[in-house]
């Protein structure tokens, strides 16, 4: 019963349903009272009033709950789509048992996984090829995490995550690709605004990893989506840029289209 009164809530986490139930409870016990002092006072009363006024504060609290209790579809699906594309926002109250029954996210770092990102990749392509939109993606290679210990390795991968998410705008996407690797897909970016991008994304990286800054490099590599592309020519041509990042100077290696 308390799960079905506090399902909808207003912006401030106030029960609405639960408000109404309450002050109908005490307009109704009222009225009772009224009803019972007449009787007793041997004034005439008459039973249908009392119910015609309960109903009529039944029909009031459900027109209230209607209008204002309900959330619209609007605010549904904005929701569900804000949900389903920042899987950033799995925060750290849900266990790792439940994260294993996402299929998409990777449990150490919370953001997607090789099949979420391959998805998202899919959807981004199509989007880009059908409209003509803007899209590129970058690679990032933390090398070196297997000369560390397990739990800092652990800890480099989690930092990266958290510092590629605070990097990148809200439509933008990040996730754990391969043990050591990240990609962000960018939609809306050509390959100048993905430049832009990747220097940010290396300085802040190299900040937020000075303490490990002796053992693990960053490198990164970007490439920009055009039309009637697979995604295996895609993902070859930024694999390769990532490689020859490592013998740039500020390990960064853009592949053009």
């Amino acid at each position: 019963m308390n799960d079905f009164i506090c399902r909808n809530k207003n912006k401030n986490g106030t029960c609405l349903l639960a408000f109404i139930i309450k002050i109908l409870l005490i307009v109704a016990v009222a009225e009772f009272i009224v009803y019972l002092y007449a009787l007793l006072s041997g004034l005439e009363t008459n039973i249908q009033d009392l119910v015609q006024s309960i109903l009529r504060l039944l029909i009031v609290a459900a027109g209230i709950f209607f209008l204002f209790g309900r959330k619209s579809g609007f605010q549904v699906a904005e929701e569900s789509v804000e949900n389903e594309l920042d899987p950033v926002n799995i925060k750290g109250d849900i266990d790792e048992d439940e994260l294993r029954q996402w299929p998409n996210i990777d449990t150490l770092t919370r953001t997607s996984n090789e099949r979420g990102l391959t998805i998202s990749m899919l959807e981004l392509m199509a989007l880009a090829d059908r409209y003509g939109r803007k899209l590129s993606i970058g690679m990032i290679k933390i090398d070196g995490i297997d000369r560390l210990e397990e739990s800092d390795a652990e800890d480099v991968m989690i930092n990266t995550a958290g510092i590629m998410t605070e990097s990148l705008r809200m439509p933008d996407r990040i996730g754990r690709f391969r043990n050591n690797v990240f990609m962000a897909l960018l939609p809306e970016s050509d390959i100048d605004g993905a430049e832009v991008v990747a220097d940010r994304l290396r300085e802040n990286l190299e900040k937020g990893m000075s303490d490990t800054a002796d053992n693990v490099s960053v490198w990164i590599g970007i490439t920009e989506f055009h039309r009637g592309e697979d995604l295996q020519s895609l993902l070859d041509r930024v694999e390769s840029a990532v490689v020859q990042s490592a013998k740039e100077e500020n390990g960064i290696c853009i592949k053009p289209i």
